[in-house]
């Protein structure tokens, strides 16, 4: 059995969906229910998602634009800091699929030191260094992304983290270890 959020890692540690049709259903179908919603909260919790999904199916402009809508309305009705950090995340990923590495990488340092020095955050700072990590393995900053990723995979295992957490992050060590050998810098 399988869900149309289903997606793999490509070499680039991109996540792909594997059913990118059924996911754009999926998508239509998340952007119905928020149509439906009333209170901010709820509407938030669907563009997250839907920003997201856009971003794997590389519409990025329209990523983009619902999660800057989702911000606002964090900010509108001071949703707090949980919500905003998670769509700052989200957002960062997209702009660094833009390839707009100087706001990619000024966003994943400010969520992660959030992350780090509010404890109401932390759950997310692995989540935090693992995408700064990857934003800098996309700028070949190798060295620099293994630290990050390092780093997750110590509070990953602290945490007792989901295996798949767990996983994706020892795939990420693996990946830029294998490139820093064969892509000398």
């Amino acid at each position: 059995s399988h869900k149309p959020t289903d997606s793999h890692f490509d070499e680039n540690l991109h996540d792909m969906p594997k059913f990118p049709e059924e996911l754009k259903l999926h998508i239509e179908n998340l952007k119905s229910e928020l149509r439906t919603k009333k209170l901010p909260l709820d509407k938030v919790r669907l563009m997250g998602e839907i920003g997201a999904h856009l971003r794997s199916l590389m519409q990025l402009d329209a990523a983009e634009q619902t999660l800057l809508e989702a911000l606002e309305l964090i900010n509108t009705h001071s949703l707090g800091k949980k919500l905003e950090i998670q769509q700052k995340i989200r957002l960062a990923h997209v702009y660094q699929w833009q390839k707009r590495f100087e706001i990619s990488t000024k966003l994943f340092s400010a969520t992660t030191l959030e992350c780090r020095n509010n404890p109401e955050l932390n759950y997310y700072l692995a989540f935090s260094l693992q995408h700064e990590g990857k934003n800098l393995f996309d700028q070949n900053r190798l060295s620099e992304a293994l630290i990050k990723f390092e780093e997750a995979l110590n509070i990953r295992l602290q945490q007792n983290a989901p295996n798949d957490e767990v996983v994706s992050t020892e795939l990420a060590i693996s990946v830029t270890k294998e490139r820093m050998i064969n892509w000398p810098l």
